[in-house]
């Protein structure tokens, strides 16, 4: 039967010698179409030559092209091969080892997670959808993508989301690993057999037997004989988890947070090779030079080809052709397979392969630990690939957040501040395409929120009856807006409108003041932008009503909640020549700050109902002891002043006296007061919080803003 092969990254000699050879040495795909593609003209030339000389060799009657246009190549395939590098392996363009390792994050091989996966997967998304793209518009009916690129989840995952075309992630870690463990168990390795699933790279071995028995005794008894230190990381894991992972040591040390971020001893003790991706590229450059030079010089030699390999590749295409069935490993989205994984994540399970195609094996439930790894890693995968589908660029620091080796090892300053240097080094040598800006600084995309343009009302604290209007403009293009202001009372009536044309130049923060008729604190009421474009946001000013307490013989009181809890409660003992209140504070941590107000404290403001200045009273409890200070807007101690203080419930009680001589208020007649607080936990339960009596902190502008008349 004669079919059209296409390999993508024909370039990668080494490997695509392997696949050619494992798919000619099947009589019924002896006369199948090859059609070699790569980038690069000079490893495509090698290429070509490599595969006659294998064709020749064997002595069959495959047909040879090459081609640098990649639809072309994939015009009419059946299956088209994926073995690309995004990048290559030129050592000077090593950026996902040099930049992280500047910031103290220590990698193995960096391809399939943490920030040299992430970045790996973002150069090479765009290319493999490129690759689905055209399979959907140009290739054979049914035509097949077998992925063999890493990072293999991050790139099945973007094909199923982006295309959705017929495709499976291959690699050769199940098959391997299953031969080292019945090398580690002394068994034969026809009388084992197995059965695996999870992610690329973080697959288990749910069972391991031998003639149907349990064979993981066999590597348990390994954990106890001290002479054994073979793959320290992978048997470490299995002694916490219970089950052995599919993908080497060096590779799982950087899937998890237990390893390189904690120190040399560690890295020793497990045997962990750090930057270990570096010498293989070095090997894979040296490889093709040398592969180079013996297919290309002057000698006739011939090629020798090897036997079939366990790479999965050429299984599948003759099962599919032929009806064969088999049993592969296969990466594929979750389509209910494993049921405590997410759902289109891309998983990897046993597949049956025949003449219907790929149909995966449902496993259900994963053990508990083993899902919750699993998830880690599935996270860090799902944001780069949302990252890279989206181009929002906020997903790239997501992504890296999520790594548990990043995580484990960076703060999040660092983490952004690395993945900043990533893109731009990226960016600068043509790999990396652009992404949507961030607000500076940030993990949200500046469109929508950081281009909106803030109209602030408020009122003028030296002219209550001014409304300040406050424009900012963060676009890179000016503002010019014609609208309407209305005052309205406290039911909503609209009491007054006044026209006003809205101006601010690119990038500028512009103030004016606009006389209006404001609802007086006595009756309160609601100033408001009506209507503006939908790149406007303007929040209302809201003049509450102004609460009076009537004092009298008696006492008054005022509670202020955090988060709809109670946190101050307060009382007005009497306000003759001292003022005097009991403040009960509910913080049970109570914190000194650098500056007065900075940490645990209450601060009141007071002003003379009839008008004037106004003055702050700053009471910063004592965490020991029976007394607490009492400050100034100065942060110097308050003339005449005397807080009482002692423990009440889970917080604690001050009794506060102050001489109205020394506030500047008249001797008798009412005043104004609000108040605000800093709780550094509030009781048990909720952490702290900085509260208002009034729900503002703008008391201190001026008396306009003070939420209480005490008569």
């Amino acid at each position: 039967m004669s079919v059209k092969i296409t390999l993508i990254g024909a370039g990668s000699v080494v490997f695509a010698k392997t696949l050619l050879g494992d798919i000619l040495q099947f009589p019924e795909l002896a006369d199948a179409s090859i059609c070699l593609m790569d980038i690069d003209p000079d490893r495509l030339r090698v290429a070509e030559k490599m595969t006659r000389r294998m064709v020749d060799r064997l002595g069959v009657s495959a047909r040879v092209s090459a081609t640098l246009d990649q639809r072309e190549a994939i015009r009419g395939a059946r299956y088209v091969i994926c073995t690309i590098q995004v990048g290559g392996n030129d050592p000077g363009n090593d950026f996902d080892f040099e930049i992280p390792r500047r910031y103290g994050l220590r990698q193995t091989i960096a391809d399939t997670l943490g920030v040299g996966g992430v970045f790996r997967g973002l150069r090479t998304i765009p290319v493999v959808n490129g690759i689905a793209r055209d399979i959907a518009e140009v290739g054979a009916a049914g035509c097949l993508l077998l992925n063999y690129t890493n990072p293999m989840a991050m790139l099945c995952r973007a094909v199923e989301r982006s295309t959705g075309i017929p495709h499976v992630g291959l690699c050769h870690s199940v098959q391997s690993t299953s031969r080292r463990l019945a090398a580690y168990s002394a068994l034969d390795y026809e009388d084992v057999s197995y059965l695996v699933a999870g992610i690329n790279h973080m697959a288990f071995f749910l069972r391991f037997e031998t003639r149907g028995r349990d064979a993981y005794p066999l590597l348990f008894r390994k954990l106890a004989d001290p002479s054994f230190q073979a793959d320290r990381v992978r048997f470490e894991m299995m002694r916490r988890t219970g089950y052995f992972v599919t993908e080497s040591s060096e590779h799982q040390a950087e899937y998890l947070p237990h390893f390189l971020p904690h120190g040399d001893e560690i890295v020793k003790r497990f045997d962990i090779p750090l930057d270990d991706g570096l010498r293989r590229r070095a090997s894979i450059v040296d490889t093709w030079k040398a592969t180079e030079a013996r297919l290309m010089g002057d000698h006739s030699a011939g090629i020798e080809v090897g036997p079939q390999t366990h790479e999965y590749g050429a299984f599948i295409i003759h099962s599919r052709e032929t009806g064969v069935p088999r049993v592969i490993y296969g990466n594929v989205p979750n389509t209910g397979l494993i049921t405590n994984l997410p759902d289109r994540c891309c998983v990897e399970v046993p597949c049956l392969v025949d003449a219907q195609g790929l149909q995966p094996t449902v496993i259900g439930d994963l053990p508990p630990q083993l899902a919750a790894l699993c998830r880690s890693n599935i996270n860090v995968q799902e944001l780069t690939v949302e990252a890279a589908l989206t181009g929002r660029r906020e997903h790239i620091y997501h992504a890296v957040m999520a790594d548990p080796n990043a995580a484990a090892t960076l703060t999040l300053d660092q983490i952004w501040a690395m993945c900043d240097e990533l893109i731009a080094a990226h960016q600068g040598t043509g790999v990396l395409g652009e992404f949507a800006p961030v607000i500076s600084g940030t993990g949200r995309g500046y469109a929508g929120v950081g281009d909106r343009v803030i109209v602030d009302l408020a009122r003028d604290p030296r002219d209550a009856r001014r409304l300040a209007i406050t424009v900012t403009n963060p676009r890179s293009v000016p503002l010019e807006l014609q609208g309407e202001i209305t005052v309205r009372d406290q039911a909503g009536a609209v009491i007054h409108r006044e026209p006003v044309n809205l101006k601010a130049g690119a990038g500028d923060v512009v103030d004016s003041l606009l006389q209006v008729p404001l609802p007086p604190p006595a009756t309160g009421g609601r100033v408001r932008l009506e209507n503006p474009p939908a790149e406007v946001l303007a929040p209302d000013l809201v003049i509450p009503v102004r609460r009076i307490l009537p004092v009298g013989e008696g006492e008054a009181a005022f509670q202020i909640m955090l988060d709809g809890a109670p946190a101050v409660m307060a009382w007005i003992l009497r306000t003759g020549e001292e003022i005097a209140l009991r403040l009960r504070v509910d913080d049970t941590k109570v914190t000194p700050g650098s500056q007065p107000w900075s940490g645990s404290c209450v601060e009141l403001f007071f002003a003379a109902e009839s008008g004037g200045g106004h003055r702050q009273v700053i009471v910063v409890p004592a965490v020991e002891g029976d007394r607490g200070e009492v400050f100034g807007a100065d942060a110097k101690p308050f003339e005449g002043a005397e807080a009482i203080q002692r423990r009440a419930g889970s917080g604690y009680e001050i009794d506060l006296v102050v001489p109205r001589q020394s506030l500047g208020l008249p001797k008798d007649g009412g005043l104004l007061l609000d108040c605000y607080a800093n709780l550094m936990a509030l009781g048990g339960v909720h952490s702290g919080g900085r509260v208002s009596l009034s729900g503002s902190f703008q008391a201190h502008l001026g008396p306009a803003n003070y939420s209480l008349c005490v008569g």
